[in-house]
């Protein structure tokens, strides 16, 4: 898996692909591939972002998205959109869509398993002022560090009970319980890394103090260089993310006086696979 031997130090970490240029999709997805996450150059739309995430997700093969499960529940249908737009909304109660607020490392479907949605795009139609990076956390790389360093540690991550992640939405009951990382059968693995408020960590799987290492070399890791990394998209450009092999944040932030920070949304079922 070349996710697993990435080094976010590297130069070319986060470089913008042109997608107009030639082999535009090959070239994503290998980064993709390599990294767990691309970022793609659309340019600005006069057909607005839907059109241009329609082109891009074609163009990956990832076909329609999808909504997650958490925002099928009953007082959450308000979220329910294939491309949501995420800015500050000071009536809205969600948690992570309308605050300024930084948001911790999570993964896209809090009630969904383990792998369900595969990939994540945000596209910039406005930039904050100030602030507003997305966090990149290679949480598949760390974890392959972690079971190298202390077997006991990993399998206790890859407990079946080992994580709840609960929803803070006001009204809002769901939850899901599943391990923290699996592995598929080609070997490959795959993850719900989250270190927020809707977390419930389940300290009784695995040896005694096993699971508290885990979180604790993951935690180290994620504030390390080589698996750490941000991205501040600039209007018209795309980050494009495996959700089930990174973990993401953001960075707080200022909106202008005049405009608000917009990104549009949209979560898919599919890994990308370019077209032809």
């Amino acid at each position: 898996m070349k996710q697993a031997q990435a080094d976010y130090r590297s130069q070319d970490i986060g470089r913008r692909i042109e997608f107009s240029a030639p082999g535009a999709a090959v070239s994503l997805v290998s980064d993709l591939e390599r990294n767990g996450f691309s970022v793609a150059v659309m340019g600005e739309s006069e057909d607005g972002p839907e059109t241009s995430l329609k082109r891009l997700s074609s163009s990956l093969g990832l076909g329609d998205p999808v909504v997650p499960s958490l925002y099928r529940r009953e007082n959450a249908e308000q979220y329910a959109s294939l491309y949501h737009e995420v800015q500050r909304n000071p009536a809205d109660e969600h948690p992570g869509f309308s605050t300024t607020d930084g948001q911790a490392l999570h993964a896209d479907g809090l009630a969904d398993e383990i792998g369900k949605l595969k990939t994540s795009i945000l596209y910039c139609v406005r930039a904050a002022h100030t602030g507003g990076e997305t966090v990149i956390f290679n949480a598949v790389a760390a974890f392959a560090a972690l079971r190298a360093s202390d077997s006991e540690a990993a399998s206790a991550l890859l407990a079946p009970r080992a994580l709840e992640r609960r929803a803070t939405i006001p009204g809002v009951e769901a939850s899901a319980i599943g391990p923290v990382f699996a592995v598929e059968p080609d070997g490959s693995v795959i993850t719900r890394f989250t270190d927020n408020d809707t977390c419930e960590w389940n300290h009784s799987v695995g040896s005694a103090g096993s699971l508290a290492r885990g979180l604790e070399f993951l935690r180290e890791a994620a504030q390390e260089p080589r698996y750490r990394t941000t991205v501040r998209l600039a209007p018209g450009e795309a980050l494009i993310f495996r959700n089930d092999r990174v973990s993401h944040g953001r960075t707080a932030y200022q909106d202008s006086p005049r405009y608000r920070r917009l990104l549009v949304r949209a979560v898919y079922g599919r890994p990308p696979r370019p077209e032809g």
